[in-house]
């Protein structure tokens, strides 16, 4: 303060007088409280840290989620960590992310986890790793397959976690294993920290009939995909005119219907599309792709792509609707004949016993099917229609150009609903991480080693619910939301005889 008294005698006697005394004095006021508070904040806050973690005595497992009170204070966007195996969620995930303007990191469970972590090899990693896991971000995600979150759900993490549902809760998971993984699974709904989101409709239900208590609804919903696909621009065909088997023109690919033979030979695809086009001389008609085919965008330059189901849903039918790819699949009728009359020798189909339990009303579990999108399909009764639709271009392609405005409409407004939907789900899941931030629970959910939490408590496995009340909703993206009204859904041609050897006797029995 010596400077202080030079300068206050400096100004009495007049040799200093560029500015007025009182702001000095008081700037140097502040600045003496700000270096003094400074000086007595480094010993407060060295004995604050001992009374916040003098208690712990297992420092390897220990991590403290990070404080996020300026943020929460500020409104910044909280971190996200998103774990996922799969190239078209993580695409998904990247467009919800850039919409929200989140900051988020992923992780690829892959690397470290096997598919259908049993019990002891997840309380193992639990107890390697499970610190580091549980405070990656402030909020987690895991996607396509949950039993990659089982480390975190078993050992009692208190992060906020999002299971996103995409292709069943039980991926892999053995079925001696099933009983103990189910009980957690219902343990786990009861956690208020824990939020769920499927993809489709059909995950709620096959939960539901396999045992596990749903969480209530203000922590689940249903979030489709947005179908978004991020692989590198395919440049149209310059193939000369009138193109080749191996390389046809633009022109050429427009008039085409592309077929894409799935890599497992069980899809019908294999096992009698393809033969029949060869049988009856429609190759012509038709370009050919396996797994590999470029992506939505090049399917969407084809008159349509035929496609008969495996799954309830998938990434390629959302990623398709968005870039203006038309599906001819078979129609509701045919389809469920199919299902009831072929073997999984045949037809590959997951899920056989959603149109068993729900003769009357499967489609609404089945987003191929679905209102909100069946009607941007083509769809075929019998062999008869599908090679009408390949053959006379003139009516099939007027018939493409309103299925595809029908898609893109349909896609849109879904895509819009998902986006709200994980804009409403983020601010609550956030709001509970920012609830949470007294010293005292930091430092409670930085002890996230607990030899009591490392296995569950077996259990008798339980009773399916026979009842499908909490099954899935037929909504978009809010919770038990409402339905996207669909145009009337059409067929390419007449009847509804569901004969699938309409042509020629041409059967599959």
């Amino acid at each position: 303060m010596l400077w202080l008294r030079h300068y206050l005698a400096a100004t009495r006697t007049g040799r200093l007088h560029f500015y007025p005394r009182g702001p000095l004095i008081l700037c140097s006021l502040i600045l003496y409280a700000l270096l003094t508070k400074a000086s007595n904040d480094s010993y407060l806050n060295d004995t604050a840290l001992r009374l916040n973690y003098g208690g712990i005595t297992n420092w390897a497992h220990f991590s403290t989620p990070a404080d996020v009170r300026a943020q929460c204070a500020d409104g910044i966007p909280l971190r996200i960590a998103y774990f996922t195996r799969h190239t078209g969620t993580l695409w998904d995930w990247i467009a919800v992310a850039a919409h929200l303007r989140v900051p988020w990191t992923r992780i690829n469970p892959g690397l470290f986890l096997q598919y259908g972590i049993n019990a002891s090899s997840a309380a193992r990693v639990w107890r390697d790793v499970g610190h580091v896991m549980c405070h990656m971000a402030d909020i987690l995600i895991f996607s396509d397959t949950i039993p990659d979150a089982r480390p975190l759900l078993q050992g009692g993490c208190q992060t906020p976690i999002v299971l996103q549902v995409t292709n069943r809760f039980d991926f892999d998971v053995l079925p001696s294993d099933l009983p103990n993984y189910v009980a957690l699974l219902s343990d786990v709904a009861r956690r208020p920290h824990v939020w769920w989101v499927s993809n489709n409709p059909y995950e709620e239900e096959y939960m539901v009939r396999r045992g596990v208590k749903l969480p209530p609804a203000e922590r689940r919903m249903m979030l489709r995909p947005v179908g978004t696909c991020l692989l590198p621009d395919t440049p149209p065909p310059t193939g000369g005119e009138g193109g080749s088997g191996d390389a046809p023109s633009a022109a050429d690919t427009a008039t085409r219907v592309a077929l894409i033979l799935p890599p497992y030979s069980r899809h019908l695809e294999n096992t009698f599309i393809m033969p029949w086009l060869l049988r009856n001389g429609l190759t012509a008609h038709v370009q050919v792709y396996r797994q590999h085919y470029g992506g939505p965008a090049v399917l969407a330059r084809h008159r349509g792509v035929i496609t008969v189901p495996y799954q309830t849903s998938v990434m390629k039918m959302y990623e398709g609707l968005a870039a203006g790819a038309v599906f001819i699949i078979p129609s509701p009728e045919l389809f469920a004949t199919l299902v009831r009359e072929l073997d999984l020798h045949r037809m590959s189909f997951c899920c056989r016993e959603l149109l068993r339990d729900h003769p009357d009303d499967w489609p609404h579990f089945m987003d191929w099917y679905h209102p909100d999108f069946v009607s941007a399909h083509v769809l075929y009764d019998n062999l008869k229609d599908l090679k009408r639709f390949l053959t006379d271009h003139a009516w099939s392609s007027q018939l493409v150009s309103e299925k595809r405005r029908i898609g893109t409409a349909a896609m849109a407004a879904s895509r819009a609903r998902t986006l709200d939907g994980f804009g409403h789900l983020l601010r609550a899941v956030s709001q509970q991480v920012c609830a949470a931030t007294t010293p005292e629970q930091l430092r409670a959910r930085g002890a996230v080693f607990g030899a009591g939490k490392s296995l569950p408590s077996p259990s008798p496995s339980p009773s399916p619910s026979p009842s499908p009340s909490a099954a899935a909703d037929d909504g978009g993206g809010v919770p038990r939301g409402g339905t996207l009204p669909a145009a009337g859904v059409e067929g390419s041609g007449g009847g509804r005889s569901g004969n699938w050897g309409g042509e020629g006797g041409e059967g599959l029995a």
